[in-house]
């Protein structure tokens, strides 16, 4: 009677085990970059210098880079390829307006953004070098006084 209630219960244990695992397996499906950058609004989290191009940050801006009117400021990507990016509880002009529309685009490899017009600072083609559910990093090679420097700037959800 003790070996088949004990083998019973291990019958039992393996069943859930093996049924808990199938539903995770199955119920785990992987977002498409759209769904990843129009999930919720992006907020600022910091930036920098990738000075050896791996789309990683190896130096800080230098102080006041950007200002904190900017950096408490949000974008949401629609699917409809607009945005609206919020100026936060600090603008950097007083008589511009809360929010301000713009509009975006995957390239072809959806390995870049294409924005038309500046936001945070950026516009063209902007590099994605890493896009998840909770962080999108974004970098463009900017060029100064003949000096050119790949700026990084990483938002988060």
């Amino acid at each position: 009677m003790k070996k088949l209630l004990i083998a019973g219960l291990i019958s039992l244990s393996i069943f859930f085990v093996v049924n808990s695992c199938s539903k995770k397996s199955s119920s785990a499906t992987a977002q498409t970059k759209t769904q990843l950058i129009t999930a919720s609004p992006w907020k600022y989290d910091t930036a920098g210098i990738d000075v050896d191009g791996n789309g990683t940050i190896d130096a800080a801006l230098p102080s006041g880079t950007i200002p904190s009117c900017i950096t408490d400021n949000t974008l949401t990507f629609n699917t409809d390829s607009t945005g609206i990016e919020n100026e936060g509880a600090t603008k950097c002009d007083s008589a511009s307006a809360q929010t301000s529309t713009f509009t975006w685009s995957f390239n072809s490899t959806q390995s870049a953004i294409v924005l038309p017009d500046s936001v945070f600072g950026l516009s063209g083609t902007i590099n994605i070098t890493s896009l998840t559910a909770t962080q999108l990093h974004l970098e463009q090679a900017v060029s100064d006084s003949g000096i050119t420097v790949n700026i990084a700037v990483y938002l988060k959800h």
